[in-house]
């Protein structure tokens, strides 16, 4: 079959099957599976548990053989899973961040609006469990026939460490190559990489009883809230000095101060647009009347750490030709007793590594009054622009969309890519932004998450031909070595 009629039918079917496609993506949407390790006996909780048993159910309905591997992810293959002339990987994810607060729609009611559909997940990434599953559906249903066997892979803990992608390669031989539908096309062939810290004063809080803001370590909070036991002079302050801070709400609950700072959230790899919701708190603390020195200090001196996305006020920053300036964030604010601390994570540049940055931390933050805690970190993965793999892909998405002008990228944030071998991040939406929302609304990890439909039916093109090329790919490497 010549190369254009079959793309022509693969066009075919995607219009003919538009409504059940977009069906089946509501119905993974109305889940509200947060990663949550260890909840209800589960290795990421009940709402995970249930959102893999129906992506499972569906795929076995298509006619796939599928794996339930203890809840900890599930697999689906369109041939064998040990077959030496090659498999190909598309490895999306099921879990999703918190809803959080601020949306117009209903996170977990999935809406089609101007050609967008919005819902917790619509985007990152139940999207990329559908597009893997009509890549696999359309590839069976047209008798495209392979060597390599195609397995769809769907992940419960991408959002909270890739606990389950670092199982999977410790229980499985590395696909040949693997696509991740989790980004925007072309190809995603480098990634940064990911250092978690935190930051504490070594003496805590004398007044402030508690801060809190964040519930996901790689989305940047829109919301923090700080409680003071009550003083009425202290109160009193505090509505006087919220007149010039209109991002601030105070108010007197249950014997406590409750000071709110509302800010825009959003992913912390892509902070352009986010306003800190842990700066703006301790922003408004550092100049609170009453409030006892020591505590002022600690909020001042946060506040300059908080005070840009690139590591300056870190020391920490850094960029290469390939990927970028270095970009940190703040992520969730706690309180162990009085002592506050803050997560921070940095995506590092792809020639950078981790001991630099933990040196420069030691050699600017005040060793008197804050100590630094490592908490995790995963390296860069990075694939030169010119490799077969990459050209390859890039090659397909020219060739479906006629579009040239993009080109392959790097990203500050990380997918399972970073986990596998051979694996770039690939598509899965088309770049579409949702205008018709309000700013800090539409994009990944912001109230109303919004993925366009087009987007997602034309990926499913995409995969397709892109299956067939990689399994010509395989298959040219595996003669080579014959």
């Amino acid at each position: 079959m010549e190369k254009m009629e079959l793309m022509n039918q693969v066009e075919q079917y995607i219009s003919d099957h538009r409504t059940e496609i977009l069906e089946d993506l509501k119905t993974l949407v109305r889940f509200p599976s947060v990663s949550r390790e260890g909840a209800d006996g589960l290795p990421f909780g009940k709402e995970c548990a249930r959102v893999l048993d129906k992506a499972l159910e569906m795929a076995k309905e298509k006619g796939f053989q599928v794996n339930n591997h203890d809840y900890w992810y599930g697999t689906a293959f369109l041939g064998s899973e040990q077959n030496d002339k090659g498999l190909i990987g598309i490895f999306s994810h099921l879990d999703v961040v918190e809803a959080g607060d601020g949306w117009i729609y209903d996170p977990f009611e999935p809406t089609e609006v101007d050609g967008f559909l919005i819902g917790r997940g619509a985007g990152d990434n139940k999207s990329g469990a559908v597009i893997g599953m009509y890549t696999m559906k359309i590839l069976q249903e047209l008798n495209i026939p392979l060597k390599s066997s195609v397995m769809l892979y769907f992940g419960c803990n991408e959002e909270h460490g890739m606990k389950d992608a670092e199982k999977f390669a410790k229980e499985h031989l590395m696909p040949d190559y693997s696509m991740v539908p989790d980004l925007f096309f072309p190809v995603c062939h480098g990634e940064k990489g990911n250092l978690k810290f935190k930051i504490m004063p070594k003496t805590g809080f004398s007044t402030v009883r508690s801060v809190f803001a964040g519930d996901a370590e790689n989305k940047i909070p829109g919301q923090a809230e700080a409680l003071i036991p009550f003083d009425e002079n202290l109160f009193a302050a505090c509505k006087i000095l919220v007149a010039t801070h209109p991002d601030i709400r105070v108010e007197a609950a249950d014997g406590m101060i409750r000071i709110t700072a509302l800010g825009k959230g959003g992913h912390s790899a892509m902070p352009k647009g986010t306003v800190n919701a842990i700066w703006l708190l301790m922003r408004f603390l550092k100049e609170v009347d009453g409030l006892p020195d020591h505590d002022r200090e600690i909020a001042a001196a946060y506040e300059k750490l908080l005070s840009d996305t690139d590591g300056i006020a870190l020391g920490i920053d850094w960029s290469d030709e390939p990927s970028g300036s270095l970009v940190c964030s703040a992520v969730m604010a706690r309180t162990e007793g009085n002592v506050p601390n803050i997560l921070f994570s940095a995506r590092y540049p792809v020639t950078d590594f981790r001991e630099r940055i933990e040196n420069a931390l030691e050699a600017t933050v005040d060793s008197q009054m804050f100590e630094i805690r490592i908490v995790s970190n995963n390296d860069p993965m990075y694939i030169p622009e010119d490799d077969h793999y990459v050209q390859t892909l890039m090659n397909v998405y020219q060739e479906v969309t006629g579009n040239t002008d993009r080109k392959p990228y790097i990203i500050d944030g990380g997918t399972y890519a970073r986990k596998l071998k051979n694996a770039v991040g690939y598509g899965g939406g088309n770049g579409v932004s949702a205008t018709f929302l309000p700013a800090g609304h539409g994009r990944v990890h912001q109230p109303d998450e919004a993925r366009n439909i087009q987007g997602i039916l034309e990926a499913i093109k995409i995969y397709v031909m892109s299956v067939i090329e990689l399994d010509q790919l395989i298959q040219k490497e595996k003669g080579a070595q014959a």
